[in-house]
């Protein structure tokens, strides 16, 4: 919706204020931008490079529709925080039907509204909009407002139920599933392993906002935190999908600190 008013007065906000003023304007916001940053090192979070500065993460989410919405991931089992994989949710009250609590995620670009919003935009009720969500119509639905080619109407009687998804997957499977769609997406798209933040890169990022990150201290301690925790946790999950041969030599490094053995590996690969 790239005539919604709060969107074109966020984009004059970022075109001509200053990265101080925009924190202070936006303070909800920045301190969400904040406590995910902080997630990175007590939680070994991992997110994208788009969304490390502040005002490129406002770009892409958007203000908060409400002051109680929380960013949220849209897959929890995703540990990245990345464009088109969160959004604003006010959990305390999102599944109440009263005021503005509903809110709205288009799953595409993470922007989210909530009802009386979308009915400015499209010139109907609230309470329409929130009757939309009762008639089983989807977010992007109801931010777009109309129904999906092919969905049959539905009467405010009647609440469309998804089908349940198919039992013969367990848990596991289908997260392994994921993972493994999710690396060879980022690597279609980027031409690259995806890898987990370094010590060093996440120290480039973020040490010119946060004084915090900066020094030599800082980084060995982080690389101490990286080999014990962040990185083996990471490794556990992603190394079926990742090609160790194609990461940077220096990733490699780090890989081989946990894991000697894809040295092993590669050694034997190479006689073959």
């Amino acid at each position: 919706m790239p005539d919604d008013p709060g969107w074109i007065a966020l984009q004059h906000d970022l075109d001509t204020m200053p990265t101080m003023a925009m924190r202070t304007k936006y303070a909800g916001e920045a301190n969400t931008h904040r406590n995910m940053l902080q997630r990175v090192k007590t939680c070994g979070a991992v997110v994208h490079p788009d969304f490390r500065s502040f005002t490129d993460f406002l770009r892409l989410v958007g203000p908060k529709p409400t002051k109680q919405a929380t960013l949220d991931r849209i897959d929890n089992n995703d540990p990245e925080y990345a464009p088109g994989k969160v959004r604003w949710a006010d959990k305390a009250t999102q599944n109440s039907n009263k005021g503005d609590s509903l809110i709205f995620t288009c799953l595409t670009t993470g922007r989210s509204y909530n009802a009386s919003q979308l009915a400015a935009k499209q010139g109907v009720s609230p309470t329409a909009i929130r009757k939309r969500r009762k008639q089983g119509w989807t977010d992007a639905e109801i931010i777009a407002g109309k129904r999906s080619a092919g969905v049959a109407a539905t009467t405010p009687d009647i609440v469309q139920i998804p089908k349940p998804v198919s039992k013969s997957l367990s848990a596991a499977e289908m997260l392994f599933r994921e993972r493994r769609a999710y690396c060879e997406q980022h690597r279609a798209e980027h031409g690259f392993e995806h890898f987990i933040h370094t010590p060093a890169e996440l120290q480039a990022e973020l040490a010119q906002d946060f004084p915090a990150y900066r020094g030599e201290a800082w980084l060995r301690w982080s690389e101490e935190c990286f080999l014990r925790f962040r990185l083996p946790n990471w490794w556990k999950q992603y190394r079926p999908h990742i090609n160790f041969a194609a990461l940077r030599l220096d990733q490699q490094e780090w890989v081989l600190r946990i894991d000697p053995s894809q040295g092993q590996k590669a050694e034997l690969a190479d006689h073959l």
